[in-house]
């Protein structure tokens, strides 16, 4: 092959593979339009469909707890959250011995005029056989001491047959009505309850016990700040 056609044949070539190259970039580019137009479709619809469900569902859960409350201080005619002292709640956790227990939120059960009866309370424990163990407490307060409602269980994930007797009429009817006089916390045993603080343990499921009664006492614990920060 001669010199100048050597040098045609290199111009062809070279021809050829900008043309390719060139092919190849437009691909490349339509591409990356329609994946970022399928991006923007999707974000859209997705942020459709959040703004949809997220009413009801906020609506859903203001319904479930509002019944929670309901359901451990019947009497009262409304809720108003109370503003915490985090660093005064979580000394109050710990002097309590519930390192592991959270208090969500305290609200003031008023009766329809405004007077307060005592109080609701989110709490949650860890401490739970299959996780977090979270109910709401009742508190009735007064000159003759604390009185525990009742309880309704937020969260409860335990074993069937087992932990799950938490929320048995049996375990639970301890917590009703529930006079504690001077004291502010409450004990579980395994021999038979002997005393006005204390609550007989699920057979079997101790553990479970524990996490209900820490969730109870932080409860109380928080009733208790709550109250001393007011006077």
């Amino acid at each position: 092959m001669s010199a100048k056609e050597e040098i045609k044949d290199s111009c062809c070539n070279t021809e050829g593979l900008t043309k390719s190259t060139g092919k190849q970039d437009k691909g490349v580019v339509h591409d990356t339009i329609v994946l970022t137009i399928i991006t923007l479709v999707a974000g859209l619809v997705l942020g459709g469909v959040h703004h949809i469900t997220a009413a009801p569902i906020a609506a859903q859960e203001k319904a479930t707890m509002e019944a929670a409350q309901r359901a451990v201080f019947a009497d009262a005619d409304s809720f108003d959250e109370v503003p915490l002292d985090d660093a005064a709640m979580e000394k109050a956790l710990a002097d309590n011995g519930l390192t592991r227990t959270t208090v969500n939120a305290v609200y003031a059960a008023k009766d329809s005029s405004g007077t307060d009866l005592g109080y609701v309370v989110d709490s949650t424990n860890s401490e739970g056989y299959g996780g977090d163990v979270e109910v709401m407490v009742g508190i009735t307060t007064g000159d003759s001491g604390y009185t525990v409602n009742g309880i309704s269980f937020l969260s409860l994930s335990e074993t069937a047959g087992m932990g799950m007797k938490a929320k048995n009429p049996e375990f639970m009817d301890q917590f009703t009505d529930m006079a504690l006089g001077d004291s502010r916390q409450i004990a579980y045993t395994k021999n038979g309850k002997s005393a006005a603080n204390e609550i007989d343990a699920i057979s079997g499921a101790t553990v479970t016990t524990n996490a209900v009664t820490k969730a109870v006492n932080g409860a109380l614990a928080a009733v208790s700040t709550v109250e001393e920060g007011a006077s």
